[in-house]
């Protein structure tokens, strides 16, 4: 597989999600191919918190092996999303973990699975604001 992707330019990643929700188990996954440009992992902001890893061990472990991350937040105690801030996850460390890196961000939002959630534009603002306070300088 790692020709395939070489020769593609393309480089695969693995979402911490369901088996895979830490940093850590989701390295598990990735590090065998040992080619971080070429196999790594998406970290989406919700599942290793929700999983128990503080935002500063999920970035640890990752290390070169962060290929994203996905700004997302969700209410306190549920899984339904809300604008980036106005949730549980701890979104301000996040932003101090990834002060280093000048990866990709994206904005996560589930419209599709909860239609009750505010129209894109209002999340999008939400993302915009904490890409400002916490992109690299």
């Amino acid at each position: 597989m790692l020709p395939e992707l070489r020769d593609a330019g393309v480089r695969l990643l693995v979402e911490t999600h369901d088996s895979h929700a830490t940093g850590a188990a989701a390295l598990r996954l990735v590090e065998p191919f040992g080619e971080p440009g070429a196999v790594a992992v998406l970290w989406d902001a919700v599942h290793p918190w929700r999983g128990g890893e503080s935002p500063g061990r999920t970035r640890a472990v990752l290390g070169e092996y962060l290929g994203y991350f996905q700004v997302k937040d969700v209410e306190p105690g549920g899984p339904t999303p809300v604008p980036p801030g106005a949730g549980a996850v701890p979104l301000e460390e996040c932003g101090r973990v990834l002060r280093d890196w000048s990866g990709w961000v994206s904005l996560e939002w589930e419209r599709a699975w909860y239609p009750e959630i505010a129209p894109l534009p209002v999340p999008l603002r939400a993302a915009a604001e904490w890409f400002e306070v916490w992109r690299p300088r």
